[in-house]
């Protein structure tokens, strides 16, 4: 076999980390505690736009005029706090403002919040577009240091405290009387202009429409600052929708050395801009960013949902990867330590060929869904939003929890949903724990599922591997009613043997070495509840079941979020991504390197590939970043042919 050879002009980005970082799901049905935000006075129900704890508060804002908690109504405006530890309505914070939430930010105290907006006064008090308030009283901050520079321009949008800095983002272009386009930096302590730092200017538009910058994220090294919006330039030079600058000691600037074409396609004309909102990682590794747009095919990154690592750098950055909704807008993103939540109005996740419709690997996520953060690819939970409505504005991920803010009032499916208005908090507490998708590396055990190329009997073998060092072939004794003969592929993932057939379906069952569980079909395409209830919003399997059923497959491994593969009548190597916790397939099949015609068993083990050549040598090839290189080696020269191949 040869230096495998690039199949495609494409990217294989590289995911840092080979086992995903084990951690909590939230639970699918929302606490029953919170307070519900109540439809107000003028035909509007009321939204949230931003949540951000400060200490013991979970603070909330957006457009609204009263909240209740249990049976007792409470006039607020537009910002209300919650106990974190209660999840109950503080009625002892009740500041007044006169126009809507955008953003909220703790305070560097941690007694304070900074508010940001369309308002023009708080408590009665000019406080043009931002205001830092005290989270116990609602009043202004008792030191009196903090004053509110002027700001000309229709709102703050988003804040970032990064750098001992203030960072305000929006649509204005003046404040403290000076030239600030977008983006502007003010004292933590007084909220003086900075004459040094965010001075970068955001000007043009993407599609029409009025210049901003709608969220700004920093790293946590406070080293990088990557800003969304309506813009066409930063610092001068071109960058539609999405820049990066970097934050020094002495100035900001533009990154010269980061840029993407990611976004400077239209999408639907419909729309200025269509970049809706952006997260940071709590590693500071990625950044995510949601979009709205319109169905565009899977040249552009319209409704979908997109990672992108930080530490790459060029002029032509590709996002590691993107999960399209099919036709549905993203508005919010937020992320944990092992989760990428997103909400907004979907109705479906994984369906990047979907136009309005489900299409090939496509899921039911309405309104609400958790993406692995190493594929994009949906993880099992599924609350769910209906009505979905214009979409969950905001996402907050705090230590015990997800809260969601939207302008609906509703979670679950029809048939069991729950009210709660406006506001939703998921805990950790009783949620799912995630696997950690560790795959058996050697020395071990190499089962060869059905051995050989004509009779392929129902029959296990195996043979122990260390090294260059091969052992005899054994027949096993595994209980629980296998029939190897069946297989078409297999990999072994925790504890889990997964395996395709020729019926054009895949099956999951415990395998320990001497019993296999009982079997399961893997169709997480389908959900018995919200089919049920909202039959239109049906998910379907991905085109990879009609391969395997008609034949193609030959063998598969896993690594690092992703399902390898081989086919008949091809000499590429094939990935589609993958994760386990759900059994959710890509829809986007990529093809890695050419020289595999007829390979069957694979599996990955410290950094080489190890494969089952034409001739059914069993030999090894370097493998590193999702990529096979260089020659390969031969392990052992008996027949290793069969119908699968796994590390036990």
């Amino acid at each position: 076999m040869a230096a495998p050879q690039f199949a495609e002009d494409r990217q294989v980005p590289v995911v840092a980390s080979a086992a995903l970082a084990a951690g909590k799901m939230p639970v699918e049905t929302p606490y029953g505690g919170t307070p519900n935000i109540e439809p107000n006075q003028g035909g509007w129900a009321g939204v949230v736009y931003a949540m951000a704890q400060v200490g013991d508060k979970i603070i909330v804002g957006g457009k609204f005029q009263s909240v209740k908690q249990g049976e007792t109504t409470y006039p607020v405006t537009h910002l209300l706090a919650i106990n974190a530890t209660t999840k109950r309505l503080d009625p002892s914070f009740r500041p007044q403002l006169d126009g809507t939430v955008e953003a909220l930010a703790p305070g560097a105290d941690g007694k304070s919040v900074l508010v940001g907006g369309k308002f023009n006064k708080v408590n009665g008090a000019a406080r043009p577009k931002l205001a830092r308030l005290d989270v116990a009283t609602g009043k202004e901050t008792a030191n009196g240091t903090w004053k509110t520079p002027g700001i000309q321009g229709g709102a703050v949008f988003d804040i970032e405290v990064a750098k001992g800095r203030v960072y305000i983002a929006g649509q204005f272009t003046s404040v403290a009387g000076a030239n600030r386009k977008g983006l502007a930096a003010l004292s933590q302590t007084t909220g003086g202009l900075s004459t040094k730092f965010g001075m970068v200017p955001f000007t043009g538009v993407h599609n029409g429409g009025t210049s901003r910058v709608r969220r700004i994220e920093a790293t946590p090294d406070g080293t990088k600052m990557y800003a969304i919006g309506n813009f066409r330039t930063a610092g001068g030079q071109e960058r539609r929708q999405f820049a990066r600058l970097t934050l020094g000691d002495a100035t900001d600037a533009l990154d010269t050395n980061w840029k993407t074409d990611g976004f400077a396609s239209s999408c639907a004309t419909v729309f200025d801009s269509y970049v809706r909102d952006m997260a940071m990682s709590p590693d500071g590794k990625y950044v995510a960013v949601a979009t709205t747009g319109g169905p565009g095919g899977t040249t552009q990154l319209c409704d979908s949902a997109t990672r992108w690592n930080t530490d790459d750098s060029g002029l032509n950055v590709k996002p590691v990867w993107t999960n399209y909704t099919g036709g549905d807008t993203l508005d919010s993103i937020a992320i944990s330590d092992s989760a990428v939540f997103a909400g907004g109005h979907p109705r479906w996740s994984n369906n990047p060929l979907g136009r309005d419709r489900s299409r090939y690997g496509a899921v039911t996520r309405p309104g609400l869904a958790a993406l692995d953060p190493r594929n994009g690819i949906p993880f099992s939970w599924n609350p769910g939003r209906d009505p979905r409505g214009d979409g969950a504005w905001s996402l907050l991920v705090t230590d015990d929890g997800l809260w969601v803010g939207s302008d609906t009032n509703y979670f679950l499916p029809p048939s069991s949903q729950k009210f709660r208005g406006k506001i939703g908090y998921f805990p950790f507490a009783g949620g799912s724990t995630l696997p950690e998708d560790v795959t058996k590396q050697l020395p071990g055990k190499v089962y060869v599922a059905a051995p050989g190329t004509v009779l392929q009997p129902n029959k296990l073998v195996s043979r122990t591997v260390s090294g260059t060092t091969v052992g005899p072939e054994v027949t096993e004794t595994v209980a629980g009613g296998m029939n190897w003969s069946d297989v078409r592929g297999s990999m072994l993932i925790d504890g889990v043997l997964w395996y395709a057939k020729a019926d054009g379906a895949l099956y999951k069952r415990t395998f320990n070495g001497t019993a296999v569980g009982a079997e399961q079909v893997v169709n997480p395409y389908a959900d018995a509840q919200w089919d049920a209830d909202e039959p239109s919003w049906k998910g379907t399997a991905p085109d990879f079941y009609s391969a395997v059923a008609g034949g193609l497959t030959l063998g598969m491994f896993y690594d690092n979020g992703r399902m390898y593969y081989t086919r008949t009548g091809s000499d590429s190597l094939f990935y589609r991504s993958f994760t386990p916790e759900s059994g959710i397939i890509g829809s986007e099949n990529v093809a890695v390197s050419s020289g595999w015609s007829n390979v069957r068993g694979m599996f990955v083990s410290g950094g080489k590939l190890y494969y089952v050549a034409p001739d059914g040598k069993l030999n090894a090839v370097t493998f590193t970043g999702g990529v096979p290189s260089g020659s390969p080696t031969v392990i052992s020269t008996e027949d290793w042919r069969g119908r699968g191949l796994f590390v036990g």
